[in-house]
């Protein structure tokens, strides 16, 4: 970011204040370690702790160690943490001691004597309470340890104050003691790789600099989410809220990277003098407009990743009729000539359904739409997504004509990676930071007028929701993306959040013989009668849905067409077993549909609508059938976009897929001889079945074998071949597709008749 030169930097002592406290040992000391393993600190450094526990430096070091072992990148090895721990002391320090701080700067001195550096630098890093910054600043300036304006730095972590009166007098303090130039206010997430590279994407690319206005893009959406809730902090967090935790620093800064105009040059001033221009210009809200332009929102109790999780009133320390927000969206605006009246989007929250940090840049649609497919325009604007953690890296979604005769296009990405495009490690934020804070580049730490500045922005949302307590409150599940109002936010403008894409969504599968795979628990059970088969198949139904809604609050299940199936679903849609079905909490999906309207006699979802759904309880809205009205390409797309949303971008991990299988070993509408790759990350496609002279559209087999239970139902002395060649046959999924199927980490259910499995050289007795 600057031409600092970073490979001479003189001889530095890092005095860190709060050095027996949890940050330096997760974070500081880390970074400093990958630092001198990567050869940035200079040659002659020394790391000085301060703090009230009574340690010697042997004892320092060893909690330092384990920090390192604990956290670090890189792990504490025998040579270079050995070299590393000898420049390392600890000094039990009051820090409201005069005399203590006269200590300090003696033992600075020392080192810089032993040294015999004529210019050495000081680094003083505030690792503590805001509450101690006061006394620390003053006794540092009575103690003289930070005269040299060009040479000595502090260093001061976030809160930045508590509003915008304690943020001034918080400044007004450190400008009294040391010049604006000494003072680095850190705010880690602006060290993130990614974060850093928006400039560069921005300034660099001719490609992009034309467009990044008004006249082409429609809206900008910031989201930083957590998983976590606020754990044993409550009492911190309650003097807190969403709004000043998040929105006034880390948000508020990757608003300004977005939309701050082009610098003359990586001039540490000149780049954050372009940053506080374009905080100064965002739209202050009167107290009447607050509720028109912000939502705020508290977590209740739900599910996170399979677990149950308590609300944040339920947390220690926090009150049992908190008025704390845990969520924060806002509509902001840049009152200026490049961004006028384009909406700037953000939200943060905690116990959301993802942990990310993106921002996406939604650009106008095209004047004139051309290519209109039947039934449905599909022609999504170009959109810009800078990912910045947990995956880093970028895309850009546009649109392409799809394979074929027809002119129908759908949107693409192109992907930049950057675990796949550098070999090198990544360095963490701190460590980005603390080296620019020894080699004196203030580019991203923050100034005292854009900490001000960006106070002024939120401080009017702040006093209006302190005016104005909220009565709905726990206002969104643990685990969801947040409290409805928030999407009424958007949807003023006609837009909706874009919630991040799952990761990770589809595995490929190990080419060997099914039941020697690795993918889960094969379960065979055999019956002499198909009305018994039907019966413990329904009874499965049965038990996994209860099981799942009692864990996870839900139960998706994805259903399937044919007449292997129709009986087990008739038979649930009867007592006793359809009242034990938690049916006000299932949700139903289809894994193929043939390519005819949901009232025609073959409509795999019609089938299953007569036999079951329309004899029980599900409410109407938690039934999502497959278009097969529709062309077949569009109703995938479509299908796809039913997944997206119901899933909010995560991966649709069903809790029980039903499967039939054909005599020519054919599952979904997979059959021999249509090709799906097993590598494309697509949950649903058109196929196009030659034997048959039609398209249907159906679920990849990826996608199912995400599931938490597979079912099949097979029965018949027509599927005894393909069934044995399935379970006991070479791995030939092009001529057996059922072969495909074997969940990642889920079970399969094989229910069979005797004649279907009187081939197979070891059966169950279960029938």
């Amino acid at each position: 970011m600057n031409s600092v030169d970073y490979q001479n930097i003189n001889p530095t002592t890092i005095v860190i204040f709060g050095g027996s406290g949890d940050l330096n040992k997760r974070k500081l000391i880390p970074a400093l370690y990958n630092l001198y393993i990567d050869r940035y600190l200079p040659e002659q450094f020394h790391i000085i702790g301060l703090g009230r526990t009574e340690f010697s430096d042997e004892e320092f070091r060893k909690v330092l160690e384990e920090g390192v072992n604990d956290f670090s990148r890189r792990k504490a090895d025998n040579g270079s943490w050995e070299e590393f721990r000898e420049h390392i002391s600890y000094h039990v320090s009051n820090v409201k001691d005069l005399e203590s701080y006269k200590e300090v700067v003696g033992l600075v001195k020392q080192k810089e004597e032993e040294w015999g550096a004529k210019e050495p630098n000081r680094l003083f890093y505030l690792s503590v309470s805001p509450s101690l910054f006061e006394p620390i600043a003053i006794n540092l300036g009575r103690a003289e340890a930070c005269n040299d304006p060009n040479r000595t730095r502090i260093v001061v972590e976030k809160p930045f104050g508590h509003d915008l009166k304690t943020a001034h007098s918080l400044n007004r303090l450190l400008t009294k003691i040391f010049t604006e130039k000494q003072i680095y206010r850190i705010d880690h997430y602006l060290g993130k790789e990614t974060v850093q590279n928006i400039l560069t994407f921005r300034f660099t690319n001719a490609l992009f600099e034309p467009i990044w206005n008004r006249n082409y893009i429609d809206h900008v959406q910031i989201t930083v989410s957590e998983t976590v809730g606020v754990g044993t902090r409550g009492g911190y967090y309650e003097g807190s809220g969403a709004l000043r935790d998040m929105v006034q620093n880390h948000v508020l800064q990757l608003v300004a990277m977005i939309s701050m105009e082009p610098p003359i040059s990586l001039n540490a001033d000149e780049i954050r003098n372009k940053k506080a221009e374009v905080i100064r210009a965002m739209r202050k809200y009167t107290p009447e407009e607050v509720d028109n332009h912000a939502v705020r929102g508290q977590y209740g109790s739900g599910w996170i990743k399979g677990e149950e999780v308590i609300g944040y009133r339920d947390a220690e320390g926090v009150a049992e009729d908190s008025n704390t927000e845990t969520y924060a969206a806002a509509k902001f605006f840049i009152d200026n000539w490049r961004w006028q009246d384009v909406p700037f989007y953000v939200r943060t929250g905690k116990r959301m359904a993802d942990k990310t940090t993106a921002i996406t840049i939604q650009l106008k649609s095209a004047p004139h739409r051309a290519f209109v497919s039947n039934g449905k325009i599909n022609q999504d604007p170009n959109r810009i997504v800078i990912n910045i953690q947990p995956e880093m890296g970028m895309k850009i979604r546009f649109q392409a004509k799809r394979p074929g005769v027809s002119q129908i296009v759908n949107p693409v990405e192109m992907i930049f990676d950057y675990d796949e495009a550098y070999d090198a490690p990544t360095p963490e934020a701190y460590e980005t930071l603390l080296l620019d804070a020894v080699a004196g580049n203030a580019s991203l730490f923050m100034r005292a007028d854009q900490v001000e500045a960006a106070w002024e922005v939120v401080m009017p949302i702040l006093e209006a929701w302190e005016k104005a307590p909220i009565t709905d409150y726990p206002s969104y599940d643990a685990g969801s993306w947040g409290p409805k109002a928030a999407d009424k936010l958007l949807a003023q403008n006609g837009h909706r959040w874009f919630n991040p894409p799952a990761r990770n969504v589809l595995e490929t599968v190990i080419e060997d013989k099914y039941n020697e795979s690795k993918a889960g628990v094969i379960n065979l059970h055999t019956y002499n009668e198909v009305n018994d088969l039907s019966q413990c198949a329904a009874e499965l139904f049965a038990s996994k849905a209860q099981e799942a809604v009692e864990k996870y609050g839900r139960f998706t299940v994805c259903l399937s067409g044919g007449s292997s199936s129709k009986a087990m679903y008739e038979m649930l849609a009867k007592e006793p077993l359809a009242s034990t079905v938690p049916w006000k909490s299932v949700y139903a999906f289809w894994g193929d549909e043939r390519g005819v309207p949901m009232d025609h006699a073959d409509s795999n979802a019609g089938m299953a609508m007569n036999a079951l759904l329309r004899h029980v309880p599900i409410p109407e809205d938690q039934i999502f059938p497959m278009q097969g009205g529709l062309r077949a390409d569009v109703a995938a797309l479509q299908y796809e976009e039913v997944l997206q949303r119901f899933f909010q971008g995560r991966s649709p991990r069903f809790d029980l897929v039903w499967l039939g299988m054909g005599g020519d070993g054919h599952t979904l509408s997979v059959f021999p001889g249509v090709s799906i790759s097993q590598k494309e990350m697509t949950w649903v496609k058109e196929v196009f079945v030659p034997k048959l002279d039609s398209y249907r559209i159906t679920l990849t087999p990826q996608l199912v074998n995400q599931a938490h239970s597979v079912a099949f139902i097979a029965y018949g002395e027509g599927k005894a071949e393909a069934l044995k060649h399935v379970l006991e046959g070479p791995y030939e999924p092009n001529q057996y597709p059922a072969q495909l199927i074997r969940p990642t980490h889920g079970e399969v259910h094989w229910f069979v008749d005797n004649e279907a499995a009187s081939s197979i050289a070891k059966k169950s007795d279960e029938g």
